[in-house]
């Protein structure tokens, strides 16, 4: 009987296990986000969200002005007859998430078929929408009210789809992960991911300190999502600062930028770049370019190298010290640290190469094809902006 009870016990050990492994209960988000979505079925109400905006006004009022509302861009929309259908559907995952959306966008490409459904022509051009997050089989979801209740009754007959299903997972970076975070068995260029700002966060003080994505990209629930774009946002998450030091042999000229407030790399992807300039001028009306950073992941064209990554991690600062002498320090008249973002540097690259090769496109693409690429390549080019301009005077 002895022998018999380790047996037994090693088999219970090995029953809990594999439950464990493999029959725990799915969480909120990995069914929530499981990709591609099912389809809604049979609707009760327009999934478009000007129907939505007309009782949630400021949520639909904010969503317009954001990247997510243009998911379905130019530089999105000239790449799919390149990718091909299989590819297209697997981008359209997180640009056009909900299938009925897909469907419509794969019929003007010629690869799917129109279907009888509340979703009209023209959906898909809303990119990520009110649906691609709060509906799901005609039920919609969102987080538990501001004031904390979590007794008050959220199912209304009375009112448009009939209430919701209040759900906390809303206020969880985790909600974000699916679309800003490369899977496990994803490509990686020297053992890093291509989208790892779930990751970076996740190893981050922020996350240890309860700090979500949604504490900083949606503050209040308001449905911005700023980033990277938007220079009040950006100017938020970093600190500035130039000093000229008087030295015995000349001087020093400190420039410094910190990542004081992001909570994962600055910048995140290898798409954006960051550069830093000191510039001088004298008294001779001389000016000069004496210093000069990029921070960013630097990868080629084919996505396969990289060139370097000089991101800062949170709470991490790049200096740029440079020394003048006596004389030059006698006829200096002022000094300039300048820091310009481009946020859509690798875009830049890689559509101009396009365009560049443009009568390479096999001819039946070129109709859809280049109108979107001109189109991305002018949206491109024209995002850059300077951040911050500091100035010492004598």
């Amino acid at each position: 009987m002895r022998r018999i009870i380790p047996f037994i016990l090693s088999a219970v050990i090995f029953a809990a296990a594999f439950f464990l492994l493999f029959c725990k209960e799915e969480g909120f988000h990995q069914r929530h986000w499981a990709f591609p979505l099912e389809s809604q079925g049979s609707l009760t109400v327009d999934p478009n969200p000007a129907s939505c905006g007309s009782c949630h006004l400021q949520q639909f009022g904010s969503w317009k002005s954001t990247l997510h509302s243009r998911a379905i861009g130019p530089g999105f929309l000239w790449q799919l007859p390149r990718i091909g259908k299989h590819g297209s559907e697997n981008c359209m995952n997180c640009h056009s998430p909900n299938p009925e959306t897909k469907n419509l966008l794969l019929t003007r490409l010629g690869w799917g078929e129109v279907s009888d459904s509340a979703w009209k022509s023209g959906s898909e051009e809303n990119g990520v929408q009110c649906a691609s997050c709060h509906l799901r089989k005609g039920k919609v979801y969102g987080p538990f009210p501001k004031d904390g209740n979590k007794n008050r009754i959220f199912q209304n007959s009375n009112i448009p789809h009939e209430g919701f299903i209040p759900q906390k997972e809303f206020e969880e970076s985790e909600f974000c992960k699916n679309c800003h975070q490369s899977p496990e068995t994803a490509k990686q260029v020297n053992g890093k991911f291509l989208m790892d700002t779930y990751g970076q966060w996740r190893r981050s003080e922020f996350a240890k300190s309860n700090v979500q994505c949604q504490n900083c990209h949606m503050p209040d629930r308001k449905h911005e999502w700023k980033g990277i774009s938007d220079p009040e946002m950006v100017k938020q998450g970093v600190q500035t600062s130039l000093q000229v030091l008087a030295k015995e042999e000349g001087a020093e000229i400190i420039s410094e930028l910190k990542n004081s407030g992001v909570g994962h790399l600055f910048p995140s992807y290898s798409v954006p770049k960051v550069y830093l300039e000191v510039w001088t001028e004298f008294v001779t009306g001389e000016r000069k370019k004496i210093s000069e950073k990029t921070l960013g992941w630097m990868l080629d064209l084919e996505l396969q190298k990289e060139i370097f990554d000089t991101r800062l991690s949170p709470g991490e600062s790049v200096l740029l010290r440079e020394s003048l002498s006596k004389e030059e320090f006698s006829k200096l008249k002022r000094v300039e640290f300048i820091v310009t973002v481009d946020p859509k540097e690798y875009y830049k690259r890689m559509f101009q190469d396009n365009w560049n090769y443009k009568d390479t496109f096999l001819e039946d693409t070129k109709p859809w094809v280049l109108p979107y690429l001109k189109a991305a390549l002018a949206e491109a080019n024209s995002a850059k902006y300077e951040l911050v301009r500091l100035e010492w005077r004598r």
